[in-house]
């Protein structure tokens, strides 16, 4: 007599369908200790994540105490070291991915789900990165411009001076990280030229080419080290947003948002993701996520 409660059976049977029907010949070895069968340890890590437990050590505890994980794992109790190597081995991703498909067509053989209408709906989840590492496309935007006014008035009061070549600079383009490399090089090259002169007619005490040269040194130091990596860092920044207006710096496909919980009542803005499933007869078909706060800007791409 089992004594599982009827939603858990129906759980075990449509797991066991499913894995029954996928290899999981890769994850077999013949050498080593006496291993668990991938299966096995596959139907658990499903129902586990089914009853919203995802924790390595929260799973063992449900193969100890919970009745259901009981009748499915055969009353076997698995560390948490090998759960936690299980889910993470090579493959792991791609196999989910083909039971969630089986799944789908074992509903619809079945006659569970008739794909004739679907029910979207989103909800927001935090990422795992630093709350304030946030990039904001406005103060982007900002600073660059106020860069682009800096680099333009070095450039006629400072750089074009002291060197021989001519420096054109577009006053309604902006400068690229692309241009201030080559600016670099022209500097360089007026720089070699000048150091080659003055060792070529050596001049004791103050010469003025030795106060050009320490000045082009002054101005390459500029370019080099503060307007090129300023300027490409905001470039990066620009193709990383991507239509939105924030962005978390570790983690760049995250994006500031509301959430849901709000403990402080303050609107704070976290890093997150909109969720977006597809269900019919409370089974999930479908997911996708998007780095969208709103699902206005998704049901077009869902």
């Amino acid at each position: 007599m089992c004594l599982a409660p009827r939603p858990h059976r129906l759980h075990y049977r449509k797991g066991r369908q499913c894995t029954r029907r996928r290899s999981v010949s890769g994850f077999l070895h013949d050498f080593g200790r006496p291993s668990y069968h991938p299966k096995l340890l596959l139907s658990a890590l499903l129902f586990a994540y089914s009853q919203r437990n995802f924790s390595g050590r929260k799973i063992e505890k449900m193969m100890a105490e919970n009745l259901a994980m009981q009748y499915l794992t055969g009353q076997l109790v698995v560390s948490y070291r090998t759960i936690n190597r299980f889910r993470v081995a090579a493959g792991m991703e791609n196999l989910l991915r083909e039971l969630f498909i089986e799944l789908n067509l074992q509903l619809k053989m079945e006659k569970l789900v008739t794909l004739d209408g679907l029910y979207i709906d989103g909800t927001k989840i935090e990422a795992n990165v630093n709350k304030y590492s946030f990039v904001w496309k406005k103060a982007t935007e900002k600073f660059s411009a106020k860069l682009q006014e800096q680099m333009q008035v070095y450039f006629q009061e400072e750089i074009t001076p002291l060197i021989h070549q001519a420096i054109e600079l577009d006053t309604q383009e902006s400068i690229s990280s692309e241009q201030l490399t080559e600016f670099a090089q022209l500097l360089e090259e007026e720089l070699a030229g000048l150091s080659q002169d003055i060792e070529e007619t050596p001049v004791k005490g103050k010469y003025e080419r030795k106060t050009k040269r320490r000045k082009l040194k002054k101005v390459l130091r500029k370019v080099k080290d503060d307007f090129s990596v300023r300027t490409e860092k905001y470039e990066i920044y620009q193709e990383t947003f991507q239509g939105r207006k924030s962005f978390s710096k570790t983690d760049h496909d995250a994006t500031f948002m509301r959430m849901k919980e709000d403990p402080m009542r303050n609107g704070q803005l976290k890093p997150g993701y909109n969720l977006q499933i597809a269900t019919e007869n409370q089974f999930v078909l479908h997911y996708d996520i998007y780095p969208n706060p709103t699902d206005t800007r998704t049901i077009l791409l869902f």
